[in-house]
């Protein structure tokens, strides 16, 4: 985590610092990350950036933590279906679909994610998983919480044992579609819409048919 002096910048001076990292290390790789880089798109001192955080790894596990609790942030609203007659499965595809024209304004922000879940950030790949992990899985037990709440999630089945399957699921068909763009050398948002469509829709599909209340 940053020393306390990071967070006593303005918000966005922070956030300057953690776009300027993120592009570093998004054009560079982690190893060849250059702190005096990202200090100098930042618009402050190198030697700054060492009163902010200990060291870069340090800079890199919290870039992870900041990119992931932005995209939540911004575009993972849950609570939004309650006011709406709804279905949360169908919510989720709806979202999802709405969401894929809405990031590509955090194009750089979403392609780091991306090349942290294909393992290409070589000795830290294990930790900034785990970082991303801990993100998602609290934001998806809050998505099973309150489906059982609402009636649209399994109440027989133990919280956990669901968030072991939704995680399984969702992080399965993330590794397909990546390493699938990957593949033919590009990035996931370059996909066409309507293929994403399609396999949003059996992804949720998947998901429904093991989860969802009967």
């Amino acid at each position: 985590m940053p020393k306390q002096t990071f967070y006593n910048l303005a918000t966005q001076k922070q956030e300057k610092i953690m776009r300027s990292a993120i592009n570093e290390f998004l054009n560079n790789g982690y190893e060849k990350g250059n702190i005096g880089n990202i200090a100098k798109n930042a618009g402050v001192a190198k030697g700054s950036m060492y009163q902010y955080f200990e060291n870069k790894k340090e800079l890199f596990l919290f870039c992870i933590q900041w990119a992931s609790t932005l995209i939540v942030q911004k575009y993972g609203n849950f609570s939004a279906y309650k006011e709406k007659e709804i279905n949360l499965f169908d919510y989720i595809y709806e979202s999802t679909t709405a969401m894929w024209f809405q990031i590509k304004e955090e194009r750089n922000v979403i392609t780091f994610i991306q090349n942290a879940f294909m393992g290409n950030y070589g000795s830290v790949t294990e930790e900034a998983t785990k970082s991303m992990m801990e993100i998602s899985n609290t934001y998806t037990l809050n998505l099973i919480r309150d489906g059982k709440k609402h009636g649209y999630i399994r109440k027989d089945i133990d919280d956990m044992m669901l968030l072991m399957f939704m995680t399984g699921a969702f992080a399965k068909i993330r590794e397909y579609l990546f390493k699938k763009s990957d593949n033919l050398g590009q990035n996931i948002l370059d996909e066409d819409f309507e293929e994403y469509k399609k396999q949003s829709k059996a992804m949720l599909d998947l998901i429904k048919n093991g989860m969802g209340a009967k």
